[in-house]
């Protein structure tokens, strides 16, 4: 099935949604191979010549997610608008109407039923061709397997959040190498190599080996002495053998946690963007897989900065750039709430949603490849535009953008940024999406 909207409110168990979700999860129980495909981009929708936000599919994809169903959401910048279910590689169910309670019972909708084996392939065929995103972050370029972190190395004001408040980025990178490193074998041992591991903090082409071992060991020093974290005892000229011992007793080793964990996608070390991102940035990024783990609406998750603050112990403007930076790198998302001028501190929390990590290389090849097609300085202009909405690192938008250029010339264009960049940054409507839409109204009038 591939759905644009499947608004499913999880507490209605009466609504018609409800019944056509669990329908599908008790297919996937009878053994039916089920796969379900979503939209998941945020709507605007126009109402009295106001643009509103419109939430869409997280409750379908968190049923379908938790009863085994092979469920995607399609690109996170294009749009699949397809309403379409092809059972048994022969029967066809398409139309106009989404899953949604006004489309079943309120709207003037078609649909049809069609028997084709025909028809069939080629819709398939053309799904198979969906850029899908499975939601659990880390994607499916990374080869090794996730990283299991405890949340209470980021909670613990005497573990992470002293990293983040002392600003020791380097033991923080270290550790997270280390616990990379560990194959749960019963003793908690590690055995270190310091080539590799300057190689992968970034040092290895900055200093001589006398220096990046010098640095490794002072680092590991801290994280015995300053953390209780590890116990090692460098020796010159060899690799170090390091144990990790357990937050609760560090007289016992430690071992893999068993809850409230989440899981760091090994893309985060491959991809290199542990050396690429800032500290406040990385420490950022694992709180989002924290709650996204967590998250009832999974893949979104929400928390307001207060709480985020006093929580894992970084500050508010930390928090603020890091995240922001986060969302211009896309790697995570974020919507806020509608803003009320007449009661502000009654607004809700921010939404937020890791992405999947993508490798730079293949970034850098992007840049190329549209620089090649429209030409460097069209390229730097619709960057520039970009980066008003916070997507200057997304290729899909940046494409977008200069085929809006040729189509509706560079004037119209401009006067829809002017008027998004003139929001706030923590305005819902300061977003891409939302600048396609004053430009839709404009060309129509």
């Amino acid at each position: 099935m591939v759905m644009f909207v499947a608004r499913l409110m999880p507490n209605d168990k009466s609504s018609s949604v409800y019944q056509l979700m669990d329908e599908l999860v008790k297919a996937h129980n009878r053994g039916v191979k089920v796969t379900l495909i979503l939209d998941q981009n945020i709507d605007f929708v126009n109402k009295s010549d106001e643009w509103e936000i419109e939430d869409k599919n997280a409750w379908s994809f968190k049923m379908a997610k938790d009863a085994g169903i092979d469920v995607f959401y399609d690109s996170p910048k294009k749009y699949t608008h397809s309403k379409a279910i092809v059972i048994d590689s022969e029967t066809v169910i398409l139309g106009s109407s989404n899953w949604t309670e006004s489309s079943l019972h309120k709207n003037t909708e078609t649909s049809v039923l069609i028997r084709s084996k025909g028809l069939a392939k080629e819709l398939l065929e053309e799904f198979n061709k969906i850029e899908r995103f499975k939601r659990a972050v880390g994607g499916p370029e990374a080869e090794q397997p996730p990283v299991p972190v405890s949340w209470k190395f980021l909670e613990d004001p005497k573990l992470g959040g002293k990293m983040i408040t002392t600003q020791d980025e380097r033991g923080f990178d270290l550790y997270l190498l280390l616990l990379r490193q560990f194959d749960g074998n019963p003793q908690s041992a590690i055995t270190l190599d310091y080539d590799k591991t300057a190689k992968a903090l970034g040092l290895y082409e900055r200093m001589d080996r006398t220096a990046y071992r010098r640095q490794i060991t002072k680092c590991l020093r801290r994280l015995q002495k300053k953390y209780n974290l590890i116990k090692v005892e460098p020796e010159y000229s060899k690799d170090a053998l390091v144990i990790l011992l357990s937050y609760d007793n560090p007289a016992v080793s430690y071992s893999y946690p068993k809850e409230w964990y989440f899981n760091l996608p090994d893309a985060f070390f491959g991809y290199g963007w542990n050396k690429k991102l800032t500290f406040s940035a990385k420490y950022c990024y694992l709180i989002n897989l924290a709650y996204a783990e967590i998250s009832d609406a999974r893949p979104w998750w929400f928390s307001s900065r207060d709480i985020l603050t006093e929580r894992f112990h970084i500050g508010k403007t930390a928090m603020s750039e890091g995240m922001q930076e986060l969302r211009r790198q896309n790697i995570i998302d974020m919507k806020y709430s509608d803003l009320n001028a007449n009661e502000p501190s009654n607004r809700l929390a921010t939404s937020y949603k890791a992405l999947n990590l993508y490798d730079p290389a293949w970034l850098e090849a992007e840049w190329d490849r549209l620089e090649m097609l429209y030409g460097p300085d069209n390229l730097k202009k619709a960057r520039s535009f970009a980066s008003i909405v916070f997507e200057e690192n997304d290729p899909d938008v940046i494409e977008d953008i200069m085929k809006m250029i040729n189509a509706h010339g560079e004037e119209q264009v401009k006067k829809a940024f002017d008027i998004v960049a003139m929001k706030r940054v923590d305005n819902p409507k300061r977003c891409y999406l939302y600048v396609k839409g004053i430009l839709q109204k404009h060309i129509e009038e």
